[in-house]
């Protein structure tokens, strides 16, 4: 009857359409598919705030481009079948449950892609900038993620090893460190009485930050856990649970999905605060910078000048006494007197160890 015909073209039509407007008008699409061209082109092109921020949201996005490369899969299993004949579209599934290029090949790509992309992204702002610190030490945190996800996938049963285990906590925490310092310089060290405080510029309510900083603790081990896919095809071509629990598995995708959703959203919140601040102080630095210059032209304004210049630097003397104290590696941060073979030769350095290892446990896998 009429429930059969339009029970599988709705959810087709549906597809189509979807597909459509991601593209059409270009006028209004091509910008956007523009800039994650920049964002998947790394490490070749020029990495700005923007295209980080949309780097990080593409890490978190993994689930969704999973489901999406299975209801490709899906659908062509699908018209195969109605165009030979061979199967209708309610035995569609089987093909495609047991297609060894989509549960080793395109689903790993989904869970490893944007990993990969923002971990050039690091090593291009390394290069530019000519310092190792902090962007190689952001580099890294992709590099873990993407190495304990790959061993994960290709080898299922690691995740009950005490290796795998402790590597993802330890992971994990790095991640929330990173988050709660780095990228949203949430606290700094108070130059005289050395204690751990909040920044002096909060825009939103002292509580806001403290429950984003709950969530996004108890929401980043879920972070790791949304790049397993739910099912994965084993060596003896059985398409198996990655979660023990059967009843469970049927809600771990779509909470995974939503829960990184939330957290990415409150995550982008602080950190798009702690961008602002940044310009602002940049901004700031500039105009002071400006207003000297033109002081210059006076003896008496000189004078003053010179004074102020001599109470900036002993001001700059102490600030540069606690930063060498926090960061005893910085002379070893800079990369400016190093040429040019050195630095891309340690940079490609670290593109082979992510690649290697990730070959690694593809060549080690137990799934088919």
């Amino acid at each position: 009857g009429i429930a059969s015909v339009a029970a599988p073209i709705f959810p087709l039509v549906l597809f189509i359409a979807f597909a459509i407007a991601t593209i059409l008008p270009w006028g209004k699409r091509g910008t956007f598919w523009l800039i994650i061209s920049l964002t998947v082109g790394a490490p070749f092109c020029e990495v700005t705030f923007r295209d980080g921020f949309v780097g990080d949201i593409l890490t978190s996005s993994v689930r969704p481009m999973q489901d999406l490369a299975f209801t490709l899969f899906y659908i062509t299993s699908g018209l195969q079948g109605w165009w030979s004949q061979s199967y209708d579209l309610d035995a569609a599934a089987t093909p495609v449950e047991h297609s060894w290029l989509l549960h080793t090949g395109v689903l790993p790509a989904c869970m490893v892609s944007p990993l990969w992309w923002r971990f050039l992204q690091n090593l291009r702002q390394a290069y530019e900038h000519k310092q190792r610190w902090p962007y190689l030490g952001n580099a890294f945190k992709y590099f873990v993620a993407a190495e304990i996800a790959m061993f994960g996938v290709f080898d299922p049963a690691k995740k009950q090893h005490i290796a795998w285990l402790t590597s993802f906590v330890l992971a994990t925490l790095y991640q929330v460190w990173w988050d709660v310092f780095m990228d949203w310089d949430l606290f700094t060290i108070h130059p005289r009485r050395k204690k751990l405080m909040l920044r002096p510029t909060l825009y939103y309510p002292l509580w806001v930050y403290y429950v984003i900083l709950v969530v996004n603790f108890c929401l980043r081990f879920c972070w790791t856990l949304s790049f397993l896919p739910v099912q994965y095809l084993h060596e003896t071509g059985i398409l198996k649970n990655n979660f023990e629990d059967g009843d469970w598995t049927a809600f771990i995708g779509p909470f995974l999905a939503s829960a990184e959703i939330v957290r990415r959203t409150l995550w982008g919140l602080i950190r798009l605060e702690a961008e602002a601040i940044k310009v602002k102080q940049d901004t700031q630095q500039r105009s002071v910078a400006s207003m000297s210059s033109d002081l210059a032209s006076s003896e008496i304004e000189m004078k003053t000048m010179k004074v102020q210049v001599g109470n900036h630097e002993t001001m700059m003397e102490s600030s540069t006494t606690d930063s060498v104290a926090l960061i005893p590696m910085k002379i070893r941060n800079d990369l400016s007197d190093s040429d040019e073979l050195h630095i891309l030769g340690e940079l490609c350095l670290w593109a082979t160890a992510f690649t290697s290892l990730g070959i690694l446990a593809a060549a080690h896998r137990q799934t088919m």
